[in-house]
């Protein structure tokens, strides 16, 4: 036989009010003040400006034609940062007269000169993981990941890459999502 004692019917009663619902008696933002200051105050707004330039990447129809049977990663890698960078003509797959990742489709040339150039190396090495990036080649100079070193003068602008970003990518993949907000 159950026996019901005080303490459970109080704290019965004690169970039921608290799901009364009560009501505000005064403005919820104060006089003066925008939701939108609340917002920023409250450190949303960056999350949010983060959300919509992913969700603008997703809907970039950057033209991948050029770039060939590269990697899925390297084919994503190229997408992201074409569409931040305003559809910069691609070059994947492709012969060279020097050893390169391009036949192997681990490699993507961003064809820029520059000032869309320096952000897009850099944004290509803030996002090195996230990417799957070996390493970038521009201006010639070439950065793994632990600064820029310079490389020897090979004879021209395209050989030194002046008028585009080189990418080569790891064979492993990828790791993650990239995040344009570290994007210059």
């Amino acid at each position: 036989m159950y026996v019901r004692s005080a303490a459970a019917e109080v704290d019965d009663v004690r169970m039921v009010a608290s799901v009364v619902p009560v009501t505000a008696t005064r403005d919820p933002v104060p006089p003066g003040l925008e939701v939108s200051d609340l917002v920023k105050a409250a450190g949303l707004h960056e999350a949010a400006r983060a959300l919509e330039d992913r969700r603008a990447a997703a809907r970039c129809a950057a033209d991948l034609g050029g770039l060939g049977p590269v990697k899925p990663w390297v084919r994503d890698a190229a997408r992201f940062l074409s569409c931040l960078y305003d559809e910069p003509d691609l070059i994947g797959v492709a012969r060279r007269g020097r050893v390169s990742e391009h036949p192997r489709g681990l490699a993507v040339d961003l064809m820029t000169r520059g000032e869309r150039g320096d952000r897009i190396a850099e944004c290509a090495l803030e996002n090195q993981d996230e990417l799957g990036v070996d390493y970038v080649i521009w201006k010639q100079r070439v950065n793994h990941g632990d600064g820029w070193e310079r490389m020897a003068d090979r004879g021209g602008i395209t050989e030194n890459h002046y008028d585009h970003v080189h990418i080569s990518f790891e064979r492993g993949g990828a790791e993650g999502t990239p995040a344009p907000e570290r994007c210059g």
